[in-house]
């Protein structure tokens, strides 16, 4: 009866454990087997129930007993496959196997690891080698760029070179020219002058005949009184600024030999004419002596010969930047001729004519400041290196500078000459200064 019983316990509680899933199934079953192996044997009561077999319960002690004895020794074979496990994983797997695996493959990693690195320390290296030549090749490529000069700043390096020597030249040969007429007006000894206004026109009339005389001039009357054989292209230059001084952009003067020349002549027969065309008439020694009005007389005429020789020194400071260059004018005309030549002027002998075989000051600087810039190619040029373009503006700028400076300098020409003019008016007497401000008054009223 209890055997009975206890099959359709089992028999129920297995179709419920079919019934549940699978992981809850083994949970049970696992808790159950422990709990029947934790839990102490009780002794069997016996109990009298009707229809008791005792060969029932016997077998079923049997099973019982076959039944955990069997868990218990599943238990120990687990356990002692679990403790076997574990020594093998460590003491086989891990410190046979696994751990020299892992050290080996610990090493190898590094060692890859390390390779790696130098790998990326080669690439680096080559990296900032690779630029570092590009540095070196961008550089040198940009010195070889900004130190080529372009063939405009060349000509212009070489057309300028004898531009200073020019200046200073004019400067002297200006100090030349008014101190000679200055000798004219002070009747300095050795002069045409030194005795006085009659010997000074007796020779610039001679002077007239030989080499300025036009038979054409006063209606041919003047046929008889020029000499025969004189040079046609110096005819009126005495008198004619604009051919003796104005038009050429050099003229043949050289004050610092002892060569005389037509134009030479020519500039100081028309300084003659312009400034002081009359002198002033000896002074004796007995006229000066112990009188001093006629020293007061005599100081007026030297204030004169001061006033006059404002405006001769604006003569002279134009003369003078025409005249002939120096030696190294006449290698820099080479260049400069290239330049004409560029504008259309092919012959040497037409270019020579115009600004001379010795270029001077004034000829060299009409041609950088003004013929060079009315040739397209100048500009054309400009499409250059950065550079050679701010090589060219530098030069183009020194250029421009020189030539303010002679704005300025003819600015000072010009004030000098008005004070000298306001001068006049103011010591041209009491009543004319004040007829002056009365006319000037009348002028503001109005």
């Amino acid at each position: 009866m209890r055997g009975a019983r206890l099959m359709r316990f089992l028999t129920a509680a297995g179709r419920v454990l079919r019934r549940l899933p699978t992981a809850l199934r083994h949970v049970l079953c696992g808790v159950a087997v422990i709990a029947a192996l934790l839990t102490p044997a009780k002794p069997a009561q016996a109990f009298c129930v009707c229809c008791c077999i005792p060969a029932v319960n016997a077998a079923f002690d049997a099973i019982q007993a076959e039944i955990i004895a069997q868990h218990i020794q599943t238990i120990l074979h687990i356990i002692a496959e679990f403790a076997y496990q574990r020594l093998w994983m460590v003491e086989v797997y891990y410190l046979q196997y696994w751990g020299p695996a892992l050290a080996m493959a610990t090493e190898q990693m590094s060692a890859v690891a390390m390779h790696q690195m130098l790998i990326a320390g080669a690439f680096i290296d080559a990296k900032q080698q690779m630029e570092t030549q590009r540095l070196f090749s961008q550089l040198a490529a940009e010195a070889h760029k900004d130190y080529h000069p372009s063939e405009a700043l060349c000509t212009i390096g070489s057309a300028a070179r004898s531009l200073g020597k020019a200046d200073m030249n004019a400067e002297v040969a200006a100090l030349t020219i008014t101190q000679a007429a200055m000798d004219r007006q002070l009747l300095n000894g050795g002069s045409n002058a030194a005795r006085g206004p009659k010997e000074d026109l007796e020779g610039r009339v001679a002077q007239f005949k030989r080499a300025y005389c036009d038979p054409n001039d006063n209606n041919r009357a003047l046929s008889g009184t020029c000499a025969a054989g004189g040079n046609a292209a110096r005819r009126d230059k005495d008198v004619d600024f604009g051919r003796t001084m104005w038009q050429p952009w050099s003229i043949d003067v050289d004050f610092s030999d002892t060569v005389r020349t037509d134009d030479e002549e020519d500039i100081l027969a028309l300084a003659s004419n312009l400034y002081n065309h009359e002198t002033f008439k000896v002074v004796s020694a007995e006229l000066l002596n112990n009188n001093f009005k006629n020293i007061e007389q005599y100081l007026s005429l030297r204030s004169i010969a001061a006033k006059r020789s404002v405006a001769l020194n604006s003569f002279s400071t134009i003369a003078a930047m025409k005249v002939r260059g120096t030696t190294d004018a006449a290698q820099t005309a080479t260049y400069l001729r290239e330049i004409m030549r560029e504008l259309g002027i092919a012959n040497d002998a037409d270019i020579d004519s115009i600004m001379g075989a010795h270029p001077s000051y004034y000829a060299q600087m009409e041609i950088f400041t003004k013929k060079m810039m009315q040739n397209p190619q100048f500009f054309v040029n400009l499409y250059d290196k950065p550079a050679n373009v701010a090589r060219i503006g530098v030069a183009l700028e020194a250029f421009n500078l020189m030539q303010e400076n002679d704005i300025f300098n003819s600015a000072l020409r010009s004030e000098q000459m008005m004070s000298v003019l306001l001068e006049l008016r103011l010591s041209s007497g009491e009543s004319s200064e004040k007829e002056y401000n009365q006319n000037k008054m009348r002028r503001v009223l109005k």
